[in-house]
C-alpha cells in the first residue's frame, strides 16, 4: 500500500463527500478529551482544571493518542470560540467533574427550564443574538458588560490559536475540517425549555413558537457563517464545515407534521445558506431519524454529509440517500465499549460493503468516541478501513 500523504487523504475525503469511490474508505473519529484522559489514566476533572488545554485537538496528549491509534484521514481543527458558543449552543445547567459531580464522571448537562414564555416575547422583539447577549451572562451569574469583556478577551486568544493548530496538522500530513457547531432552533428551544414543556408549547401555542424560531434563524445563520470564517479553516488542505446539532425533531420524538413545520424549514434554510458560502454542513443526527431521511433529498446534493449515532437505520438511509449525500457513521458506542475487536471489524466491513458501495461513506463512531471505548476496538476501525477495500478497482 502506498504511503498516505496530505493530498491522498484530502482526495479520499472529498471523493466520499462527492459520492465517488475513494481508494479506500476514509475514517474520522470524533475524539475529544473524554477518551483521551481516561485512556491516559487521568481524571475527567483534570481536563477542566487545566482549562481544557490537554484534550483539545492539537495538544500533545491528543496527538499522542492520535498517533498511537495510527491516525485518520481528517482532523477537526478550529471552531466556535467561547463567546460564539454562548449563542449558537443551548443555555443549560452544566455539572462539571470534580466540582459538581465525582472526579472521573463524564460532564453532565442538566435539563431544567431555563427559558420561559416571557423570554419568547423578548426573542421575538429583539432577535436571538441581542437576547442572548443580555440573557446568557445573567443566566451564568455575571454582569453582562463584565462578562462580555472577559469572554471577548478569551475569544481573541482562542482565535489566535486556531490557525497554528491547523498549520501543525497540515505539516503532519493531515487535512483539517472545522467551523464550529450550531443548534437548530428546535433543538435550542427544546433543551432550554425542557422537552416536556417545549412539546406542550408546540401544541398549545404553535404560532408563538414559530414566531420565536423565525426571530432566531437569521441570527443563527449569520453568526455561524462569521464564526466559521473566523476559524480560518480553508486553503488547499482545509474543509470549512458547520455541524448542525439535531436530536429532538426527528420521527422518533415527533410526528412528521411537527418536523415539517418546526424543524425542516429551518434546517433547509441553514444548509442552503452555508452551502452558498462555501461551507460544508454536517448534519449531526442523534436519535432515530429514519422516517425523516427522504426529506433530505430536497437539500443540495453532494454538498453536505450526515453523521448518524447508530439509532437511525444506516442501511435504510443509504437506500434513500444513495445519490444525495455522504453518510458518516456509525459504529455504536456499545460495540466500541463492550464488543470485541473481531465484532468491530466485522461490522466495519459490513458498513463498507453496503453503505460504502459506490462511495459516500466516512467511517466513524456513533456520535462521539465513548469515554470507555476499548483502544483495540478504535484501532480496529482504522485498520479495517485501510485494509478492506472490496469496491476499489
Amino acid at each position: 500500500m502506498t504511503a498516505d500523504t496530505i493530498d491522498t487523504r484530502l482526495a479520499r475525503v472529498k471523493a466520499a463527500i462527492d459520492l465517488k469511490p475513494p481508494d479506500h474508505t476514509p475514517v474520522c473519529l470524533s475524539l475529544d478529551y473524554k477518551f483521551v484522559y481516561r485512556y491516559k489514566g487521568l481524571k475527567q476533572a483534570d481536563y477542566f482544571r487545566n482549562r481544557g488545554l490537554g484534550g483539545r485537538s492539537g495538544s500533545s496528549l491528543f496527538i499522542d493518542v492520535f498517533n498511537e491509534l495510527g491516525g485518520w484521514d481528517f482532523v477537526g481543527a478550529g471552531g466556535n470560540t467561547t463567546r460564539v458558543r454562548d449563542i449558537l449552543e443551548a443555555p443549560m445547567i452544566i455539572r462539571v467533574p470534580g466540582k459538581d459531580i465525582p472526579e472521573d464522571e463524564v460532564i453532565q448537562w442538566e435539563e431544567v427550564e431555563v427559558l420561559t414564555h416571557e423570554h419568547y416575547d423578548q426573542i421575538i422583539k429583539v432577535g436571538w443574538i441581542k437576547f442572548m447577549d443580555d440573557f446568557y451572562p445573567r443566566f451564568r451569574g455575571y454582569d453582562p458588560a463584565e462578562y462580555r469583556a472577559r469572554i471577548d478577551a478569551r475569544a481573541v486568544k482562542e482565535l489566535a490559536a486556531m490557525k497554528p493548530g491547523q498549520e501543525m496538522w497540515n505539516r503532519m500530513g493531515y487535512p483539517v475540517q472545522g467551523g464550529g457547531d450550531v443548534f437548530s432552533p428546535l433543538m435550542m428551544l427544546s433543551t432550554a425549555r425542557t422537552m416536556i414543556k417545549f412539546t406542550v408549547d408546540l401544541y398549545r401555542i404553535p404560532d408563538k413558537v414559530q414566531a420565536v424560531m423565525d426571530a432566531m434563524i437569521d441570527d443563527l445563520i449569520t453568526l455561524s457563517i462569521k464564526a466559521c470564517k473566523a476559524a480560518g479553516v480553508g486553503g488547499p488542505y482545509g474543509i470549512p464545515t458547520k455541524s448542525v446539532i439535531l436530536e429532538r425533531g426527528g420521527g422518533f420524538v415527533y410526528p412528521l407534521k411537527i418536523f415539517e413545520r418546526f424543524e425542516f424549514p429551518y434546517l433547509k434554510k441553514m444548509v442552503n445558506a452555508f452551502v452558498n458560502e462555501g461551507i460544508t454542513p454536517i448534519l449531526h443526527f442523534d436519535s432515530d431519524w429514519t422516517l425523516n431521511m427522504p426529506y433530505l433529498k430536497e437539500l443540495p446534493h453532494r454538498k453536505f454529509f450526515i453523521q448518524l449515532d447508530s439509532k437511525t437505520d444506516i442501511f435504510k438511509t443509504k437506500e434513500i440517500l444513495r445519490d444525495t449525500c455522504c453518510i458518516m457513521g456509525d459504529v455504536a458506542p456499545s460495540l466500541l465499549s463492550l464488543g470485541t475487536k473481531e465484532e468491530v471489524g466485522a461490522y466495519c466491513r459490513k458498513l463498507i460493503d453496503v453503505v460504502g458501495k459506490g462511495g459516500g461513506l466516512i467511517l466513524g463512531v456513533g456520535c462521539g468516541v465513548p469515554v470507555d471505548s476499548k483502544f483495540e476496538n478504535l484501532k480496529m476501525m482504522i485498520d479495517t478501513a485501510r485494509e478492506y477495500n472490496p469496491h476499489h478497482t
